[in-house]
């Protein structure tokens, strides 16, 4: 990094142009910089010979080279001093245009040589270049068109046009030549360019920092166009990051939190951008655009579980609804990591459906039981890290969390029970959930809008005389033990008119309401304790069936040595592809990786090692439709990468290899899926690709890229 005075000026001199990337915030500076700006020039209008060669700093101004492609002019990025250096040109284009004819000579000295590259076409006409959000408002300004749209530089143009008007201490108008001559020879900047052995992102980091700073997402978005050439940036952030900063707007860093989530990376809210910049920092522009692609796919996924977006299937937007409504966010890293499965192909809508199912039940016992959240977060990230590629995720999931325990545990029916029965769930979130959830089960021909409802307390929370009375002399005991309880909850329309009136008064307005929950009060006589747990017990029926969870296995019938899940070896098994391949593979999905600029694609699955008998082991893998897709789409070479039962037994498999005997595998089709058994059996020292009716395919030994002993020998 080289710091050195510099006049002002030279900016705008030579052939070059000094950019403003498009990250950067708009033109912002009003009249009271505008004015101290003035103040500080007029200070050397007409001095004393003694000050003729004083100077005034206004600062530093921070640049570095452009990366862009080697041709046209010179192009410096403005990592800090945009401001400064955008108010200078718009005086000059000032001046420029309070000049008379006869001084033509300064005219076109500041039209072509401070405020224009003369001869240059397109963009590059341009000496300094705001954001591309503010071009449109500057540009004018600089081609001296005679329509110049309202915008912040148009009126810093006319606030200095009016100052040029304005009279010296003689009574003279001032002279528009003499201020050029100010701006050339008195005003200083610090001149800070960056080389290649500085960090421009870490200073760029501490320049916006002061004062107001910079949200985690808007450092994430200029790490990320920073990388790429000049050329390239407003392709990128078109394409890849506007679209999710459209899409998420101020959820942003909270999606980009979740994201790195589900990459198992645990971060807190002020850590995204450091986080995210350790994710990328070795990486070369082609893997950071394959990322964002990756981000920009999974960011849709996440404005639709966040309900920032509508979900098109029905079924999965009610729960996100509920998930919403019950704060459930600890939960989106999992979520996106199997919503990513599921759009990926790797199994269907109803697998998908029974992953909500489970972890509806698994939040909801918990808020009902007042098992402590704190660690949730923790828990489904931890998920994340272990979660392996299957058909049948929701096996996974359920078994997963059916194990945890103390404070992560997923309550049993005995804990739920009891909590169910006596617990208190009103005010809680979840309890109009409840309500609203054992209502839809009645099957109504008319959906029922719950918009309108409140919950109403059959037993009132202010005690009448006539209530007394029915619940006798320990009435104050019965009214603290069981008036939040579920049993002695509904839900209705007329809330305010029910009140603390009598349980008869109260049967005649559940008699008209349109809510299934009401009809339960019609045939009873009395409302008190016995009562109340009979209700209770007979919403716990449909408890079970809402939020249901496996049972317990006995401690004695733990297995003692516990399968070790797939996932722990997929990520060794993509670092064994890279070495083999010699290069760099980016991640697009759970299973889908790509280099950047080799357009070498790769399919990764791994599998335990299964034995139909105790000589023939063998791994099972899924090939999707859209996996395949994928690996046909690449620019280069495609392969299969399957781990047989651990790293150690990696096969890296090319596509055409596998092509040929699709049509002699087993395969699956249904609900928009179709999919392919991979089987790879171990027969003595051999990896053997199996088919239809137990016939032998090709031998995939010589695909083996990693090894620490021989295959297994039966």
């Amino acid at each position: 990094m080289e710091a050195t005075p510099t006049q002002i000026i030279n900016y705008f001199s030579g052939f070059k142009q000094n950019l403003v990337p498009l990250f950067q915030r708009p033109y912002t500076w009003g009249e009271r910089q505008w004015r101290t700006l003035w103040e500080d020039i007029l200070a050397f209008y007409g001095p004393p010979e003694e000050d003729a060669k004083s100077t005034h700093f206004l600062g530093a101004v921070v640049t570095m080279p452009a990366r862009s492609v080697p041709v046209g002019v010179s192009k410096f990025m403005v990592i800090d001093g945009q401001q400064r250096l955008t108010t200078i040109a718009i005086l000059l284009c000032a001046i420029r245009d309070s000049l008379g004819s006869a001084e033509q000579i300064p005219k076109l000295q500041i039209q072509d040589h401070y405020l224009t590259n003369y001869g240059c076409d397109g963009l590059e006409f341009f000496k300094l270049l705001p954001t591309q959000s503010d071009r449109t408002a500057y540009s004018p300004l600089i081609q001296q068109l005679p329509q110049v749209p309202d915008s912040q530089f148009k009126r810093s143009y006319e606030y200095y046009r009016r100052r040029l008007k304005d009279l010296d201490d003689e009574g003279n108008r001032l002279d528009a030549k003499s201020v050029l001559e100010i701006i050339k020879s008195r005003l200083m900047f610090v001149m800070i360019n960056l080389s290649d052995s500085d960090d421009p992102y870490l200073i760029f980091e501490s320049l916006n920092f002061k004062g107001s700073p910079l949200e985690q997402s808007d450092l994430v978005r200029n790490y990320f166009l920073m990388r790429f050439p000049v050329t390239e940036q407003q392709a990128v952030y078109d394409g890849l990051w506007l679209p999710m900063q459209t899409r998420l707007g101020p959820n942003l860093a909270e999606f980009m939190r979740h994201y790195l989530g589900a990459e198992g990376e645990e971060v807190r809210k002020g850590d995204v951008y450091a986080a995210i910049k350790r994710l990328v920092s070795d990486s070369d522009p082609a893997a950071v655009r394959l990322l964002m692609t990756r981000m920009a796919q999974m960011a849709v996924f996440y404005s639709r579980i966040a309900t920032i977006a509508p979900e098109e299937e029905e079924r999965f937007g009610k729960f996100f609804t509920i998930f919403h409504r019950l704060d459930f966010g600890t939960a989106y890293p999992l979520l996106l990591s199997i919503y990513e499965d599921y759009a990926d192909g790797q199994f269907g809508a109803d697998e998908f459906l029974s992953c909500l199912r489970i972890l509806d039940s698994y939040i909801v016992r918990r808020m009902v039981v007042g098992v402590p959240s704190n660690s949730l977060s923790g828990t489904f990230i931890a998920l994340c890290r272990t979660k392996p590629a299957t058909e049948t995720p929701s096996a996974w999931l359920s078994a997963a969390l059916a194990k945890e325990s103390k404070n992560r545990r997923w309550p049993t029916d005995t804990e739920f029970m009891e909590s169910w029965l006596k617990s208190a769930v009103y005010p809680s979130r979840v309890c109009q959930i409840i309500l609203e959830r054992i209502e839809e089960q009645f099957g109504h021909h008319e959906s029922v809008s719950f918009e309108e409802s409140t919950i109403e307390h059959v037993l009132p929370q202010t005690l009448s005389p006539q209530w007394e009375l029915m619940l006798g002399q320990g009435a104050a005991v019965i009214r603290a033990e069981w008036l939040h309880t579920i049993g002695n909850l509904t839900l209705t329309g007329y809330n305010p008119s029910l009140g603390n009136q009598s349980f008869s008064e109260k049967q005649k307005i559940f008699a008209q309401s349109h809510f299934e929950l009401n009809r339960y009060f019609a045939n009873l006589s009395m409302w008190g304790e016995d009562q109340i747990l009979q209700r209770s017990q007979a919403l716990f029926k449909t408890a079970l069936t809402l939020w249901p969870r496996p049972a317990s296995m006995p401690e004695e019938e733990q297995p003692t040595e516990p399968r070790a899940q797939p996932a722990y070896f997929h990520a060794d098994c993509v670092r064994v592809a890279q070495k083999k391949l010699g290069t760099t593979l980016s991640k697009l999905s759970q299973t889908r990786y790509e280099s950047g600029d080799e357009g070498v694609r790769v399919v990764c699955a791994v599998s335990t090692e299964h034995k139909e008998s105790s000589d023939s082991p063998y791994c099972w893998f899924a090939l999707h439709q859209k996996q395949l897709e994928f690996l046909t789409g690449a620019s280069t070479t495609s392969w299969l990468c399957y781990g047989c039962g651990s790293a150690d037994y990696t096969l890296l498999v090319p596509t055409e290899t596998i092509r040929p005997f699709l049509d002699q595998m087993s395969a699956t089709s249904g609900n928009d899926r179709h999919y392919w058994h991979v089987v790879i059996q171990h027969k003595g020292d051999k990896f053997v690709l199996r088919l239809l009716g137990a016939m032998d395919g090709p031998d995939l030994t010589p695909f083996l890229a990693s090894s620490t002993e021989a295959p297994p020998n039966g």
